[in-house]
C-alpha cells in the first residue's frame, strides 16, 4: 500500500521565500513544517546575517534543537559562550536562556526544531 503523500507533504525549502522573523528584527526565516503538518514539532530554516544577533531569550515550554548548516557563530547558554559552527547541533531545554551571534564573514543558516511546536 502506497503512503498518502497528501498527508505527508514533501517540502521544498528552495521554493519558500525568506520572510522576516516574527519576533527578531533583521533575522530571516522559512517555515518548513508547522503544527498543521507536524503536531509534535515545527521546523524552520533561519538566516542570521553578518553581525546579526538573536538576542537573549527563553522558550518556556519548548525544547529548541538547532543545527548549523552554514557559518560561524557564538552560542550563549546562560552565561557561558561557546563557538558554534556548521555541522554542530544543540538541544536547548525549555527555560534555558540563550543567544546566538553571527561572528563570521557570511550569513549563518540554521535549521531549528521546536518541540512541542511554538506559535
Amino acid at each position: 500500500m502506497a503512503p498518502n503523500i497528501q498527508a505527508h507533504p514533501i517540502v521544498d525549502a528552495t521554493a519558500i521565500e525568506w520572510g522576516e522573523h516574527p519576533r527578531v528584527a533583521g533575522i530571516y526565516v522559512k517555515k518548513l513544517l508547522t503544527a498543521d503538518e507536524n503536531p509534535l514539532a515545527n521546523v524552520n530554516l533561519v538566516k542570521v546575517p553578518e553581525g546579526g544577533v538573536v538576542g537573549h531569550h527563553i522558550h518556556v515550554d519548548q525544547v529548541e534543537t538547532v543545527y548549523v548548516l552554514k557559518g560561524q557563530c557564538v552560542l550563549t547558554i546562560g552565561e557561558n559562550e561557546t563557538p558554534f559552527r556548521a555541522g554542530q547541533i544543540v538541544a536547548l531545554l525549555a527555560g534555558v536562556e540563550h543567544e546566538l551571534r553571527n561572528v563570521g564573514p557570511e550569513p549563518v543558516e540554521l535549521i531549528t526544531f521546536f518541540t512541542p511546536p511554538i506559535d
